[in-house]
């Protein structure tokens, strides 16, 4: 979108009409203040540019040796490399994605009282989304970019892709268009710091800068299928951008070298006008009436939103828009132990074969030196001296305390799997420990206030496309989704858990009679009492218009101590069981699920009081009503959740 014009560039075939040519002018503007913050150093970064840094960062995390020297007399060197950095990245990595962390939702509407099992509805939405989706490797290769880069982010877009597929027809074969389920529907991606350009690098939440710029260079062929149709595509090029020049008014053809085969897609974003307009090698491919580009990602109060969230280790300071990344923290650590590594080695091969004088000898070479050889000289003053003095061994030390150093600056050994060694104490292996685990938990902060934000953008994308009716291809009538998730625990039952959404219960006001009716039909449909499935049936209507409240629970991104959990169950079985207050069929299903998950059914009792009379030698208790317990109810409409006694 920008580049330098030269007198050899021709005039572009792509003259658009003067109100493209405004708009376009001031997408460059903005383009050129987002690139120049990317490559101007900055004091933050110790005077290097956010690029430089990345690129920095990124030779220290992929432990680059360089190789390039080939002067024989300093081939005998090492010139290996530690990786320390790359080590303490893995290993904070491994901790920070012990569990994929998907946020909680709670309602926020002052105006009524809600039952909580909503938020726990738009939860298992979302679940529902990253489970279909590539959310989870994308949450993978952004926690490991906040950890090594200035900056990563990941965004939340929805897509519709349809391809065109042959159906054999009884004349042949015929072409149609379906929709791609591979690459349509929610879609978590990846973006570097280079990819998206700010205009404020002093202001930090995302959403209040002035205008963004989002960026990448792709396939002409990926080009075509999104922008094909429209009229401007005729002028764009691989390897060819059509660049403004505000002396004239007039746009000209600028080879691009580096990018020959591709196109650059450049999306030119404000949120307070609320304007997204793409541009494909500076060639606009917006809508024909320039004011009418709204930003495509909304809330569900059809307010507009920035659809990627910045991810980083460490901020700088209170203003800085880009992160310290834990490469760059454990850097210089890093080269320390490198350079020390290189020295004590090399010293390590001059011990073991160490350089010496002779005098008076004719020749002395590896000729005749070799194990256990005798030499002889009839020169009463020939001599054999050492020339390097003797090694004073304090390398090593000196490689340990840049270690140390490392290691608390982001985690220990211990924590990265090794066992201390033998001469370290238990006070000073949990003193490390202590200081590990408030390292981890800054970094869990930062995840986690990451995640928030992206969990208000998977949220949109919940309530605006997958809560809505759609047309039945067979029956042309509009029906809504249903969403399954399998294996979940409710009460410490493993059922799977259906989520439906009811048009009949739009506009329509229920007597408690009517509701207890509905109610007993959902019991029936999933065959209450020896039911394997929960249903949770909404109004989508009032779901879908009302606000949410996203938060990360600490709890969710620790690791996992099984063997710890099974302990502290166990206690709090024992201590709770007698007590009245204390449900002992859900303890002892949270029991049973900690030893044996998926058989926790077939160790309960199928009727616990016929149970208690074999044990004490009582006749079975006889149920005095056949009537189903009636479930509770939610406050939102009708039955929330038709299965919770």
């Amino acid at each position: 979108m920008i580049a330098d014009v030269y007198e050899k560039d021709s005039v572009s075939a792509y003259q658009p009409s003067d109100d493209v040519k405004e708009l376009t002018k001031h997408a460059k503007k903005d383009y050129e203040i987002g690139w120049s913050i990317l490559h101007r150093p900055a004091e933050e970064l110790n005077y290097y540019s956010v690029i430089d840094r990345m690129n920095k960062d990124q030779r220290t995390f992929n432990a680059l040796v360089d190789e390039s020297s080939e002067d024989p007399r300093e081939a005998w060197k090492w010139r290996g490399t530690r990786s320390t950095a790359r080590k303490k990245t893995m290993a904070m990595h491994a901790h920070l994605t012990a569990e994929y962390i998907i946020p909680l939702y709670s309602p926020d509407d002052t105006s009524q009282k809600v039952d909580a099992e909503v938020g726990g509805v738009m939860r298992d939405g979302v679940r529902w989304m990253t489970i279909h989706s590539n959310y989870q490797p994308a949450f993978l290769l952004g926690t490991q970019g906040m950890l090594v880069n200035p900056v990563t982010y990941l965004s939340a877009d929805y897509c519709e892709v349809y391809q065109t597929i042959k159906e054999r027809t009884d004349s042949g074969y015929a072409t149609t268009e379906v929709l791609d389920e591979v690459l349509s529907g929610f879609n978590a991606r990846v973006h570097s710091a280079d990819e998206i350009l700010i205009t404020n690098e002093y202001l930090q939440e995302i959403q209040r800068q002035r205008c963004i710029i989002k960026r990448r260079y792709i396939e002409f062929t990926e080009a075509e299928a999104k922008y094909g149709e429209h009229a401007n595509w005729q002028y764009v090029r691989p390897g060819i951008k059509s660049v403004f020049n505000e002396d004239d008014g007039l746009f000209y053809d600028v080879k691009d070298d580096e990018h020959a085969t591709l196109v650059e897609e450049a999306i030119h974003l404000c949120r307070r006008e609320d304007c997204e307009d793409p541009y494909v090698n500076g060639i606009y491919m917006g809508n024909e009436n320039v004011e009418w580009n709204p930003i495509k990602h909304r809330d569900n109060q059809n307010a507009p939103r920035y659809n990627f969230v910045p991810f980083g280790y460490q901020r700088i300071n209170e203003h800085y828009f880009y992160f310290k990344s834990l490469v760059n923290l454990v850097g210089w650590d890093d080269q320390l132990i490198d350079a020390m590594y290189e020295v004590q080695m090399n010293r390590e091969f001059l011990d073991l074969e160490p350089p010496t004088f002779y005098s008076g000898f004719d020749k002395i070479d590896t000729d005749v030196i070799w194990p256990g050889a005798t030499i002889a000289n009839s020169d009463a003053d020939a001599k054999v001296s050492p020339i390097l003095p003797p090694s004073r061994g304090n390398g090593y030390k000196a490689i340990e305390l840049a270690e140390k150093s490392a290691s608390d600056e982001s985690i220990n050994e211990t924590e990265m799997g090794q066992l201390p060694e033998a001469s370290q104490k238990a006070f000073t292996v949990a003193q490390a420990s202590q200081n590990a685990k408030i390292i981890l938990s800054g970094a869990r902060k930062s995840l986690g206030q990451s995640v928030v934000e992206l969990g208000y953008l998977m949220g949109d994308i919940f309530i605006n496309h997958f809560t809505t009716a759609q047309i039945d291809e067979i029956s042309g009538n509009l029906k809504y989704r249903q969403f399954v998730l399998e294996d979940q625990i409710v009460n410490g039952r493993k059922v799977s858990k259906r989520i439906r959404f009811d048009e009949s219960l739009m506009e329509r006001n229920m007597s408690e009679p009517e509701r207890k009716e509905y109610t007993m039909k959902l019991l029936n449909e999933v065959g209450y009492p020896d039911h394997k499935e929960e249903l949770i049936v909404l109004n989508p209507h009032l779901f879908s218009k009302m606000k949410y409240l996203v938060r990360v629970d600490p709890d969710t991104m620790e690791p996992k101590n099984r063997e710890f959990a099974k302990v502290l169950v166990e206690r709090l079985y024992s201590l709770t069981r007698q007590d009245p207050n204390a449900n002992p069929v859900a303890l002892l299903r949270k029991l049973y699920a900690e030893y044996y998950p998926n058989e926790v059914d077939e160790l309960m009792a199928k009727n616990p009081q016929d149970i208690m009379g074999q044990m004490f030698g009582a006749q079975p208790m006889q149920q005095t009503t056949g009537a189903k317990p009636t479930p509770k109810l939610s406050g939102l409409t009708v039955p929330q959740n038709a299965l919770t006694a």
